[in-house]
């Protein structure tokens, strides 16, 4: 094993930092990423959560791929606490269409289908059902902030839809509105839908591009579906023990559960 300390890190959040049970950071991977970033490499959040749905990382960041992609933030050279949103300067973002956002909204609304959609600014949730709830509740993101989506479609750019629906339903519902873009998931419950050919792998190019880093010289852990390209990109992908088949074939390692502390088990490698 080449224990050659990474420049950048990039960290998947749910299911790699945050266990589902506990919902909580263990103290001993914090402490890692923190050791980890003393000793020079720059610490990055991808995740699909919108900038202002992350509230559990409490340590200082570089930056952050939001959204799966669409949208890309770096602080300037320095880092910075998720509670410190002022100092994210957003340096990639990539909206859907505003006719297919529209579309997509219309179809969400008509249906009154659950659904969250990430604005430039927020999260919006309309059509709030309990079970939805109480996913969103089950994976620690914070209260979502109901709104109007079709409103907001009409008003502002989208960058992602969260329809809660299952894969049939999705195909079923949104088959003729996503001639130009994807959905990805990384659970049944709901789907994401982007612009199409985006992934978190482009948000992590751009940041990348930023800081003069070669794939090479990253690592990147995650668990799920959407951090399959991520773990591939990546010159050192690491996988969660709790990750699909597939996703662990998509890495170079395999490192304990998110509840074992595995993310800090695997950079023991880099303890001094």
């Amino acid at each position: 094993m080449n224990n050659r300390i990474p420049k950048a890190a990039f960290f998947d959040i749910d299911g790699t930092l945050v266990p589902y049970d506990t919902r909580c950071i263990s103290q001993t991977d914090c402490e890692a990423i923190e050791a980890l970033r003393r000793q020079g490499t720059l610490i990055f959040i991808v995740t699909g959560r919108h900038l202002c749905d992350i509230d559990n990382i409490p340590f200082p960041v570089h930056g952050a791929v939001c959204g799966n992609g669409a949208q890309t933030y770096v602080v300037n050279y320095s880092c910075a606490h998720f509670c410190e949103r002022d100092r994210f300067v957003l340096v990639e973002g990539h909206p859907i269409p505003r006719q297919q956002a529209i579309d997509i909204a219309r179809i969400i609304t008509d249906n009154q289908i659950p659904a969250a959609a990430s604005t430039a600014t927020t999260t919006l949730f309309g059509h709030q059902t309990q079970k939805a709830l109480e996913f969103i509740q089950r994976v620690n993101m914070p209260s979502p902030r109901n709104g109007d989506i079709l409103e907001a479609a009409l008003k502002e750019r989208i960058y992602s839809f969260c329809p809660f629906v299952s894969p049939e339903e999705e195909e079923t519902l949104f088959k003729d509105v996503l001639s130009e873009l994807d959905t990805s998931r990384w659970c049944n419950e709901y789907c994401d839908i982007n612009v199409k050919g985006l992934d978190k792998v482009v948000g992590i190019k751009k940041i990348l591009g930023t800081y003069h880093i070669s794939p090479a010289e990253i690592i990147a852990f995650g668990d799920g579906f959407n951090d399959i390209a991520m773990l591939k990109f990546a010159g050192r992908g690491i996988a969660m023990g709790t990750a699909a088949d597939e996703v662990k074939s998509a890495a170079d390692y395999i490192t304990s559960s998110a509840c074992d502390s595995g993310v800090s088990k695997w950079l023991s490698y880099f303890a001094a």
